[in-house]
């Protein structure tokens, strides 16, 4: 019996089997690409976020520039390489690895270029990769080393807090950073020495079909299925436990894809027949558990992630398969291009409607995603590859489970020991108080940079012991997937409560020396939109008394005066707010802030400040749009305007002030 592709079908339950299957060098080399290929997705949104300043329908170009470039990158090394499969891999990996020890050295044009030139080399490189290792190895055995790349990306996430190493120019930064290059030149040696031979007669010369799907399986990643930052703010659990489960999940699936490719031997054929049914019923679960891991909040979150996972990478292996078309490098490339739109487009659409609203829930765009990627899965003709996966956990699994365990470690550290610092009688919450009040444009410099220490830095040199920020992102990968209110409360030894507004990924916060109580969120009204707002109060006890603090970012858009005074009317209408403080996209003499005096209250900068300092956007500040406002300010009481401080767009709002109580 002949298949659809040619060649000659096993019989019911018969294995196949291949010879050279180890390929150890191809199995790393994949496993390194998946982690480094991930890492650098999520550092395309801080680079791509300063095209966003010149327009969102240029940043929206750039990114799908940069996506589709992939294909012309791998034919360039094709040329390169006079056609040679191996050697485009080791050329594109050595290349890979000199750019990615370059990034955290480089700033300004010359980040963005280099940065974006790499995340589109990388998904080339993985793509090809992925190829060569599904026709030696087969889908399922190439998955697993994409998922356990994708599970050591977790483990770093952990032990740097969430903090990429791409940014970092400090110690545990260039640890990760020096580890992954070694890695990839190791890789690249190994591949160069062993041949990329097929695992069955023929199957060098067949072309991989869908690849793309490697693309979907990416950028699901990226946002949500291998972000800890993600599984962190939409579960509400710590990232000591999110964190955690979001990698094991990852290991899990690698384990069960081995399972699921177990040749079926001795099964009749009703039950074979039977089994081919379940890619299309997995494909279908895929979808709504993603609807509902979206929509969804609380603990419950992190078993839905973990079947999502498992789903996501048994479809995937089954979309990797051979095809009747011989394997050329330009159907590869086009096939890096392909995955590389993959990658994009659903978080690319996701992150445009908050500016140009699509007219439906953006959930939808990743739920479609994941529905794309089960339908990959399912195959009209032919067989799923039923090659034996060995059982036993290699190198890359034990050093995974070990990074794991040692970066969660790290973050139940930090977490104990800033409760413990913020447990305590601190020096910061005598009188006078000093309160920080910053925009932080989610963590990303004008640059395009995602420079945390200094955040801390400029806050810790203020004495501070309340803080008030907006834009605060929690997994957002146009801030570089990163936790900045967990990292900050970590690296600072303060308490941090957090408030959604866009979505759990994307909001305000509050952090505090010592212990707050009484926390509200306030949802705001979304009226013009485009964008969902919300505040959050807290009360903290200060030189003997409490005294109220309110965090605040009302819409965006000069005309959207009509929406921000219903949600000002919203909050008002809230109760006690005590000091309320930042973003309210409103100038002097606006219809916004006569509101807020008649509601009695007084502008600090107004009263303790200098006026005329603007507050946004810098480095060039031409409008005043952040304020602190309270009910009467004391004697001895200051506000200043850090204008000279580059790591948002916003200038922080620093207040010295005696507290007087709710």
């Amino acid at each position: 019996m002949s298949t659809p592709h040619g060649g000659v079908a096993p019989r019911v339950g018969q294995p196949r089997t291949g010879a050279g299957l180890p390929a150890p060098g191809l199995a790393l080399l994949v496993v390194v690409l998946a982690f480094v290929t991930l890492e650098l997705v999520r550092s395309s949104g801080p680079l791509l976020d300063t095209v966003f300043a010149v327009g969102v329908l240029e940043a929206a170009g750039a990114a799908l520039a940069t996506y589709a470039l992939p294909g012309a990158l791998l034919g360039l090394l094709a040329l390169a390489a006079r056609r040679r499969p191996a050697t485009v891999l080791v050329a594109g990996t050595a290349t890979l690895a000199a750019a990615r020890l370059a990034l955290p050295l480089l700033t300004g044009d010359d980040r963005v270029v280099v940065g974006l030139a790499a995340v589109s080399l990388a998904v080339g490189v993985l793509v090809a990769a992925v190829a060569a290792s599904v026709r030696r190895r087969g889908g399922p055995l190439t998955l697993r080393a994409v998922l356990v790349g994708l599970a050591l990306n977790v483990a770093a996430q952990l032990l740097l807090t969430t903090w990429d190493a791409v940014w970092r120019t400090d110690l545990p930064g260039w640890a990760v950073t020096v580890a992954v290059v070694a890695a990839l030149v190791l890789a690249a040696v190994r591949v160069r020495g062993e041949s990329v031979a097929p695992g069955r007669p023929g199957d060098d010369d067949r072309h991989v079909g869908r690849l793309w799907a490697v693309g979907l399986l990416l950028g699901l990643s990226a946002m949500t299925t291998a972000s800890t930052a993600w599984a962190t703010s939409q579960s509400g659990v710590p990232l000591a436990v999110a964190g955690p489960v979001t990698g094991a999940g990852l290991l899990l699936a690698a384990w069960l894809i081995g399972l699921e490719s177990a040749p079926r031997v001795g099964w009749p054929a009703w039950a074979v027949r039977l089994d081919g049914v379940r890619p299309v019923v997995d494909g279908v679960v895929l979808a709504g558990l993603t609807a509902a891991l979206l929509l969804g909040t609380g603990p419950l979150v992190l078993l839905a992630l973990v079947v999502v996972q498992v789903l996501a990478a048994q479809q995937a292996a089954l979309a990797l398969r051979p095809t009747a078309r011989p394997a050329r490098l330009g159907r590869t490339a086009l096939a890096a291009s392909g995955a590389g739109l993959a990658t994009i487009l659903p978080l690319l659409l996701f992150q445009l409607d908050y500016d140009i609203p699509l007219g439906v829930p953006n959930a939808l765009v990743v739920v479609a995603a994941a529905a794309l990627l089960g339908a990959a899965g399912v195959h009209r003709h032919g067989t799923p590859d039923r090659r034996e996966v060995p059982r036993r956990a290699g190198l890359p699994t034990a050093l995974t489970v070990a990074l794991l365990a040692a970066g969660t470690a790290q973050v139940v550290v930090g977490t104990v020991l800033a409760d413990r610092a913020s447990a305590g009688q601190d020096p910061r919450a005598s009188a006078p108080v000093t309160v920080v009040s910053w925009n932080l444009h989610y963590g990303v410099t004008p640059a395009g940079h995602v420079e945390l220490e200094e955040l801390a830095r400029t806050i810790e040199e203020r004495d501070a012991c309340v803080v008030l920020l907006q834009e605060v992102a929690r997994g957002w990968v146009l801030a570089g997937g990163t936790d900045t209110a967990t990292w900050l409360a970590h690296r600072l030894g303060m308490r941090a409560s957090f408030a959604p507004a866009a979505d759990r990924q994307f909001g305000n916060a509050v952090l505090t020396c010592t212990p707050h109580r009484d926390v509200v969120v306030h949802p705001l009204p979304y009226g013009a939109g485009p964008q969902q707002r919300s505040a959050i109060s807290a009360t903290v006890d200060l030189a003997g008394t409490p005294q109220r603090y309110t965090s605040v970012h009302l819409q965006h858009r000069e005309e959207n005066t009509p929406t921000r005074l219903e949600q000002l009317a919203t909050l008002l209408a809230a109760g006690d707010l005590g000091i309320l403080a930042g973003d309210l996209n409103a100038e002097p003499g606006w219809p916004e802030l006569e509101l807020l005096a008649e509601a009695g209250f007084v502008s600090a900068q107004d009263e303790l400040g200098d006026p005329t300092l603007l507050t946004s956007p810098t480095p060039e500040p031409r409008y005043r749009i952040d304020w602190v406002l309270g009910p009467g300010w004391s004697d001895g009481d200051r506000l200043d305007v850090l204008a000279d401080t580059p790591w948002s767009d916003h200038a922080a709002l620093v207040l010295t002030h005696t507290p007087s109580g709710s």
